[in-house]
């Protein structure tokens, strides 16, 4: 590594030879401290357990609200939905239907995002230094110079983007489970509508039966393929969403952060991301979970009998037959447990993180100031 001092020969001896403190320190910057990866892991399980366990209740009425294709009026509010299920489907309990397997879902989907996100947001930012120290800059192609688009909003972008990715793809199978016991209640209502209906369907019991009913095919759905292929069925549509929605989520949180670690101003900036990046690609969600309950159950969705070809035609279709506001059904909950659920993400993951920092920081000092002693002692 080149040593600053080089670079200045002009000076006079008096400068070089007995340096200010304050000289010093801006001659020879301090060293960067690099943390493990594994801390991004750790504080993500943590983060996504934390989120689940506050927001289940509001993640079941959304995904009901999102299988539905009638509406009933007057609408229910919020907390007469909650009253229902509490009252008809087995008191508390009910409320945290499908809880291990979202659970799973949440402490994986955290752990992989934030580890990915991390890793990829580092390779980012070390392309950015690279074109930065790059003595000729090709000014007619500057927007393919990685200076022009590598800007601090667009590496948390693409670190979002890449990083939710990996984080569906690799905890989409408890995705699908938990969609099964969610929708439960509304199928069984439909199920027990017709004699046909409730002879055929037995709901699965634990997550164990839902994955092997899945994997040798005995849903009655048209459009389940069985084997592997069945727990990720409606996975393209989930990716899609999750390209913006991750992408927009990391990128106003570190708009609105701008690398500070107060954990109060990551629950704040985690809050906005994600209730704003939900609304912007809430239709994609909706579309999954019809596709994800048409795979398991046979129907599109608790009442009615049609068969989905595909994203696109789920699409059209709800528009048509619904109306364009069924895209947007269960938003209310979801938003809101969007807002609450990110926000205690972002918190849970800032602290934990901290603190692994900390004490990573106080090993570390304690190694180094043992090196040192070790070293003015003449141990070797």
């Amino acid at each position: 590594m080149r040593d600053d001092n080089d670079q200045q020969p002009s000076q006079d001896n008096s400068s070089t030879s007995a340096p200010t403190p304050s000289t010093t320190e801006n001659l020879v910057p301090p060293p960067i401290q690099l943390y493990p990866q594994w801390h991004n892991a750790v504080a993500g399980a943590v983060a996504g357990a934390s989120a689940r366990v506050a927001t289940a209740p509001l993640d079941l009425i959304r995904i009901r609200a999102q299988l539905e294709r009638e509406v009933t009026y007057p609408r229910p509010s919020l907390f007469q939905k909650l009253k229902t299920i509490y009252q008809q489907e087995g008191g508390f309990i009910a409320l945290f239907r499908g809880n291990l397997a979202a659970t799973y879902l949440w402490i994986g989907y955290s752990a992989v995002q934030f580890s990915v996100y991390g890793k990829i947001k580092d390779q980012l930012n070390e392309q950015r230094q690279r074109s930065e120290q790059e003595s000729i800059v090709d000014t007619t192609n500057s927007l393919l110079n990685p200076q022009f688009w590598l800007t601090s909003t667009s590496i948390a972008f693409l670190a979002g983007a890449g990083a939710g990715i990996c984080a569906t793809v690799s905890t989409y199978p408890f995705d699908i489970c938990r969609t099964v016991f969610a929708a439960q209640g509304v199928t069984v209502v439909h199920a027990n509508s017709s004699a046909t209906a409730a002879s055929s369907f037995q709901p699965p019991k634990s997550l164990w039966e839902c994955a092997t009913r899945m994997y040798h095919q005995q849903p009655i759905g048209r459009n389940n393929r069985g084997g592997l292929a069945a727990f990720f069925v409606g996975v393209r549509p989930a990716v899609v969403q999750i390209i913006p929605y991750m992408g927009l989520n990391f990128a106003i949180y570190d708009s609105l952060t701008q690398g500070d670690r107060r954990i109060g101003l990551s629950g704040y900036a985690g809050s906005i991301s994600g209730a704003v990046s939900k609304m912007i690609v809430y239709p994609c969600d909706t579309i999954k979970k019809r596709i994800q309950y048409q795979s398991v159950f046979g129907s599109s969705s608790a009442v009615g009998e049609h068969y989905y070809k595909g994203m696109w035609d789920c699409l059209i279709t709800m528009i048509r037959t619904e109306g364009i506001s069924s895209v947007y059904r269960g938003l209310v909950p979801s938003v809101l447990k969007t807002t609450i659920g990110s926000g205690l993400s972002f918190t849970f993951f800032r602290m934990t993180k901290n603190g692994l920092e900390e004490l990573h920081d106080y090993r570390f000092s304690r190694s180094t100031r043992s090196a040192k002693d070790d070293n003015d002692l003449g141990i070797t």
